[in-house]
């Protein structure tokens, strides 16, 4: 009995640290880093086309601490369950000029982003 007593005390020992290493692993994940796989030839040169793996933060947008130039992963529209990596480009007020259809001509259009200074209708 003894002996049954000193295996079931190992064994909650044992399972009370695997616990522990994947609550550890949970909240890394979730909250503080987690390691992804992005593949696709929207990011070349930055990432290559046949997949990298990175390190995405998760404090940095919660601190207020992206800017421009930055890469950011994010939910697709379209599909909820893939995410898409990409560059931004423009931070609220900066003035953005880019090209309307440039296989076809050379009209451009600049934009404010949207809300320079704080929320409103666009414009003011």
């Amino acid at each position: 009995m003894r002996q049954l007593r000193s295996i079931v005390k190992e064994a909650v020992a044992q399972a009370s640290i695997v616990a522990k290493f994947l609550c550890f692993v949970h909240v890394t994940d979730s909250y503080l880093l987690s390691i992804t796989h992005v593949l696709g030839p929207s990011m070349f040169p930055t990432l290559n086309i046949t997949g990298d793996v990175v390190v995405v933060g998760h404090l940095s947008h919660r601190l207020g601490k992206v800017g421009s130039g930055d890469l950011v992963l994010v939910r697709s529209p379209l599909d909820p369950t893939k995410s898409l990596t990409k560059r931004i480009v423009a931070m609220e007020g900066d003035k953005v000029t880019f090209f309307l259809d440039p296989t076809r001509n050379y009209s451009s259009r600049s934009v404010v982003i949207w809300p320079p200074n704080g929320f409103g209708s666009f414009g003011q």
